[in-house]
């Protein structure tokens, strides 16, 4: 079959690699429809993360099943499924508590030795282990391409936004809009919020205000006067940090309100921030890290919202390329001249 493999630092390549096969009695293996490009697959390009040359990447894919082992007992052969981008056992303590980004046999599609050694989903066909916990049936109602995100970023904004505890009285500020930022503030939206998508990218902006934010440049506009200007002087009662940098977290706690909420669900590893404990305690902020979203307690969540319409992934998507052209697919992202690449097999 053929597959986007890592090639080197700053290069993949689309090559013929062996068909995948249930290899245990609970894998199955998914026909991919649609892939697609996600941030963090950024990361194994840039040499930020270890990959060896060869690995099949990604981690964002809908298809149907094409083969399952004797073991799989909630998805059939044919049967229209999204798939998880993180692979979790569905047995072990922490994913009978709905924690499954904190699963005792956790892995990544696509990440190399960082993710188990599993080969990702940016090809014809995906092995999937675990597939009765990793594997979510696509409702009749609901095209591949909108059900492509429920498995990885979509979710993950429907997640951070929930860790809020949003009501609809309240101004929600979505600290980054790109992908995950996009989709946090559809998810705050949803809830009834008024939401404020603070950015520098023009591009980004628009996108968020098309969905009913409301736009702030942070390049033009002081991001802490803006929104204490239109909540009467408080502050956000929300604040979604969508970025992963240390300014941003920075920014985060500037806007938000006292007694206000932050909800941290950028992408950090070693940065480190001096924090000013006695302000935090005397503000009563609240802190709370999202960490990799535990997408399995939340995507049949998810999938309902895009559903009933409540969230639509399709604007965020720029470019729709064959499989053959990754590479152009990833300079372009890499370029930031893409919000959303989608790869079709």
């Amino acid at each position: 079959m053929r597959a986007v493999v890592f090639e080197n630092i700053g290069s993949v390549r689309v090559a013929e690699v062996d068909d995948p096969a249930p290899k245990d009695p609970t894998d199955a293996v998914v026909r991919v429809s649609h892939a697609a490009i996600c941030g963090s697959d950024l990361h194994f390009l840039h040499g930020k993360a270890p990959i060896d040359p060869g690995h099949v990447m990604g981690h964002e894919a809908v298809g149907t099943v094409a083969a399952i082992g004797e073991g799989v007992t909630r998805s059939r052969v044919g049967q229209r499924v999204v798939v998880s981008f993180s692979i979790a056992c569905g047995a072990c303590w922490f994913c009978s508590r709905g924690q499954t980004q904190l699963c005792e046999d956790w892995r990544n599609l696509g990440a190399g030795t960082f993710g188990g050694d599993l080969a990702g989903a940016q090809a014809e066909l995906v092995r999937v282990p675990f597939a009765d916990v990793n594997l979510l049936e696509v409702p009749d109602d609901v095209d591949d391409e909108h059900a492509l995100f429920v498995g990885d970023i979509l979710t993950t904004g429907v997640y951070a936004a929930s860790l809020a505890d949003i009501r609809p009285d309240q101004a929600v500020a979505v600290l980054g809009v790109g992908p995950l930022g996009f989709f946090c503030v559809q998810a705050a939206l949803a809830a009834g919020a008024t939401v404020y998508a603070l950015d520098r990218d023009e591009a980004r902006l628009d996108l968020a205000a098309s969905t009913g934010a409301i736009p702030i440049h942070v390049g033009r506009r002081h991001p802490v006067s803006t929104l204490q200007d239109a909540t009467r002087g408080r502050g956000a009662d929300v604040v979604i940090e969508a970025v992963g940098s240390a300014p941003a977290f920075e920014s985060a706690l500037d806007i938000v309100r006292r007694g206000g909420i932050v909800v941290v669900t950028g992408v950090y590893a070693g940065e480190t921030v001096p924090l000013q404990l006695g302000v935090c305690w005397a503000r009563a902020i609240t802190l709370r890290f999202a960490g990799i979203c535990p997408v399995h307690a939340w995507w049949e969540r998810a999938m309902d919202l895009v559903a009933r319409g409540a969230i639509d992934p399709i604007p965020l998507i720029s470019h729709r390329l064959p499989l053959t052209e990754a590479p152009s697919g990833y300079d372009l992202f890499d370029r930031r001249e893409a919000t959303k690449v989608v790869l079709i097999p």
